[in-house]
């Protein structure tokens, strides 16, 4: 009986190194499949960009194109805070530039962490800002992406569908029609709203930079656009979206392959440009935290 109590012991014992292998490399590999992503990305992109034109291009571009563009994807972001406001309003009142800086701070962990991981930034700062625990919050977060999914599919039905223009018109009504009739509560539709005004603001900004940059039809910039940020939703995708983001515009486009060149590095710049409007407000947001923080002291002596 002691042998054998010695030796479960024993393979107890073994067994325990086991579950720090396997998180060591499931860190492994939540690491290295971006890194291998991002690879890939930048080959292609090297191979098929022209970045010599774009560079050209790119001096075109009115500045007041740059700054509408910047001033339309900022708008998006100001909706998903109307809507985080609106959302834990029944926990407490949090002011509009408090919720801002949450959904900076979010979308900024959604870009540069791995496999959309910084989704649980999310989880963290309402925790931070409202008190509210995750049990709460992971489906009020799951309920956001079901309705930023919805969106996207209107909008691909309308850009995407090779129907005409009326047919697609009235299959978005219908559908529109549908997501309304089954949202829980009316008040969820300002979510919807909110979520809708923030991918249209996206495509429009994004779309608009690529026709300019790269001189293509509105029809397939919009496309483009819209193609982009599906395939920046993806959950396995390199760091940033890089690479994934301009195949999915591409894909979506429908350009022949001769514009194949100066579309990749039309999408490549209007990608770099909405990633520093995104990140650059998140630091913008955590500059300004420090600056509060340093004052606090000041103004209570």
């Amino acid at each position: 009986m002691f042998l054998s109590r010695e030796s479960s012991a024993d393979e107890l014992s073994a067994g325990r190194p086991a579950a720090p292998s396997r998180r060591i490399a499931r860190l492994v590999l939540r690491c290295l499949v971006p890194l291998v992503l991002l690879a890939a990305a930048w080959q292609w992109l090297l191979r098929h960009a022209d970045v010599d034109a774009l560079w050209r291009t790119m001096g075109s571009v009115p500045a007041a194109a740059w700054f509408a563009a910047g001033v339309a994807l900022l708008s998006g972001h100001a909706l998903r805070a109307l809507r985080l406001q609106q959302e834990w309003r029944h926990v407490r009142h949090a002011g509009f530039f408090a919720c801002l800086r949450l959904v900076l701070l979010h979308n900024a962990a959604v870009l540069l962490l791995p496999l959309r991981s910084g989704e649980a930034g999310y989880l963290y700062l309402v925790q931070r800002e409202f008190g509210v625990g995750w049990r709460e919050s992971a489906p009020r977060l799951a309920w956001w992406r079901v309705q930023d999914a919805a969106v996207l599919l209107a909008l691909s039905i309308l850009l995407l569908v090779p129907w005409p223009v009326a047919a697609r018109l009235l299959l978005v009504a219908a559908f529109v029609l549908l997501a309304v009739s089954l949202v829980p509560r009316p008040s969820s539709w300002l979510g919807l709203a909110a979520s809708a005004g923030n991918w249209t603001f996206k495509v429009a900004a994004n779309g608009g930079l690529m026709m300019l940059l790269g001189g293509f039809g509105v029809g397939a910039a919009a496309r483009a656009g819209l193609g982009g940020e599906i395939a920046g939703v993806l959950p396995v995708q390199g760091p940033a979206g890089l690479g994934t983001y301009e195949a999915g515009a591409w894909i979506a486009s429908h350009l022949p392959e001769a514009q194949q060149g100066s579309f990749v590095a039309a999408a490549l710049a209007v990608h770099a440009f909405s990633l520093a409007v995104a990140l650059g407000a998140a630091a913008i947001a955590l500059w300004r935290d420090r600056v509060v923080a340093a004052r606090a002291p000041l103004q209570a002596a």
